[in-house]
């Protein structure tokens, strides 16, 4: 086996290994010829930085990212490798692999991980106002080491039947105005919790809370599919800075 067949494998290993264990940052690899490369708007915590080590990651002072030469070693070069190699996100990576590997297709065994505690206050444990999902977000959503407040972000509160909070998922991460969102990632989270409830959230970046015409659609796209799989949206809240919206309270949800 020649040194780029090896090093190529180590790179489909690696990426492997990272959606396994660290998923919430997978999609956001990028493979630069056979390396693996890994950007952030923000310094990931601590803790983070540690299971990326663990995996055989450095930090790149020069490059300003975390790379993993994945058994390939190179001279240092002044030039950017990115003008050189090819650059390959690591689902693309992984879906040309498997649209070209003559390898045997094999299911795979899941579990669900939890990816941090999120301590909470007794006042904070229920959630049936805007105003406690509102503080829900700016407690927990906000200090997500994921989360960009520059960037439209959307989350999901999960809620047993007394209204409790059992977590929450933060689903999206979009541009400054955009967001994508489709009720099949936003319920995945909820019907793996056996959530009896949820609480569709996201922050608008330029402060003002008042939804737009895509908002209320989605909204209300989001309410029919939870009336399908039996998980009630409760409400939609808009975190602007400082004030938020409830689009229940305006009058946008319907039996």
């Amino acid at each position: 086996m020649n040194d780029d067949n090896s090093s190529g494998n180590s790179t489909l290993a690696l990426l492997d290994r990272m959606k396994s264990e660290m998923p919430e940052i997978w999609n956001q690899a990028q493979v630069v010829g056979n390396w693996v490369w890994l950007e952030f708007n923000i310094p990931p915590l601590k803790e983070v930085r540690a299971r990326l080590k663990g995996l055989g990651f450095h930090w790149n002072s020069g490059r300003k990212c975390w790379q993993h030469p994945c058994g390939l070693h190179r001279e240092r070069s002044s030039r950017d490798p990115r003008d050189v190699y090819p650059v390959v996100s690591a689902p693309a990576m992984q879906l040309n692999e498997t649209a070209t590997s003559g390898r045997e297709i094999t299911s795979k065994e899941y579990k669900v991980v939890a990816l941090r505690e999120c301590p909470l206050p007794e006042s904070m444990q229920m959630c049936d106002t805007p105003q406690s999902a509102a503080d829900y977000w700016r407690l927990t959503i906000g200090t997500n080491p994921y989360f960009n407040p520059e960037c439209e972000c959307f989350a999901v509160l999960l809620l047993n039947t007394r209204r409790r909070v059992k977590g929450h998922q933060l689903v999206s991460i979009g541009s400054l105005d955009t967001l994508l969102v489709h009720p099949r990632e936003v319920f995945r989270g909820a019907v793996i919790a056996a959530a009896a409830a949820i609480v569709i959230m996201h922050n608008h970046p330029s402060g003002e809370a008042t939804p737009s015409e895509a908002d209320i659609k989605i909204t209300r796209d989001l309410i029919r599919a939870g009336q399908l799989l039996k998980i009630e949206v409760l409400d939609h809240v808009i975190i602007g800075n400082p004030k938020y919206c409830s689009l229940r309270e305006l009058g946008y949800f319907y039996s």
